[in-house]
């Protein structure tokens, strides 16, 4: 018995599911709220699976795909593109709600994050959850389909109109804000995913590690990670590029002594959000 439990302990993970797939995935991100798993394929797919791997359904966008970011309910995933748009998707059906062009170049990050819940029983939330997935989705079939009988029939069709309507007016239950970063450094913030409302290049702030050090740009950076924290009010920049001290001027053979390719991690104040 002793045995048993050690080799139990030897053994953080266990693989549970186990399925394959026709293309490589590039990109997958788990639904916040369900047991839903999205993936972007090579061929630039993007599948819907259930956490037993039952699949949903599966788009073909027409671009690459190059980040995906889930809405805080789950009710909606954004989609970048190589292209520099965004699309917003139903996660019923995977109808496209809506499309915008925020970027010139591909879209290599994406954070969608809503405003913290101050509520008092806020905290204690934290640690629970809740599969909503039946709310969404008909429950699993145990019988062989009649025939006859399509996709529509479950509710996986666009044939209801008005459920495009009440998804995008749920995202205004709760203030959320979508970030997007792509590869010249660009970042841009819009309210529900819909209106954007701010765009700043990393190449443009001035940042140091304290208030009496001076100020150092990150040039010629390549974005990596974009992430708004849940009170809205700072926002994190992961990035690569050559930090120099503000100020120093090209001499033609790069920029001054005062220079290293770093990996860094600027923050950002963005506190105009949480005092809107």
């Amino acid at each position: 018995m002793e045995t048993d439990q050690e080799s139990l302990k030897l053994i953080p993970f266990q693989l549970q599911f186990d399925k394959p797939i026709a293309s490589q995935i590039k990109i997958a991100e788990w639904n916040p709220e369900k047991d839903l798993l999205a993936m972007v394929t090579e061929d630039s797919k993007l599948l819907l699976h259930r956490f037993n791997w039952q699949r949903l359904w599966t788009i073909s966008p027409g671009k690459s795909v190059t980040s995906l970011c889930w809405r805080p309910d789950g009710k909606a995933i954004a989609v970048g593109l190589e292209d520099g748009t965004i699309t917003l998707h139903d996660v019923e059906n995977g109808r496209q709600l809506r499309s915008t062009k925020l970027h010139d170049v591909a879209v290599v990050c994406l954070n969608w994050e809503e405003d913290l819940d101050n509520s008092e029983d806020g905290i204690s939330n934290l640690s629970t959850y809740e599969d909503r997935t039946s709310r969404f989705f008909p429950s699993m079939p145990r019988v062989p389909h009649m025939p006859g009988l399509v996709a529509g029939d479950f509710g996986f069709m666009d044939g209801n109109e008005g459920s495009s309507q009440e998804l995008s007016n749920s995202a205004c239950q709760r203030f959320s804000i979508l970030c997007s970063g792509d590869v010249y450094g660009n970042i841009c913030f819009s309210i529900f995913g819909i209106f954007p409302i701010g765009k700043i290049n990393i190449h443009d702030v001035a940042v140091s590690s304290s208030p009496i050090d001076n100020a150092y740009r990150v040039r010629d950076a390549s974005l990596h990670k974009v992430t708004l924290l849940k009170d809205l009010c700072h926002s994190l920049v992961l990035c690569t590029g050559e930090v120099s001290q503000d100020g120093d001027k090209d001499d033609g053979k790069g920029f001054s002594e005062h220079k290293s390719h770093d990996f860094s991690c600027l923050v950002l104040d963005t506190s105009i959000f949480s005092t809107r």
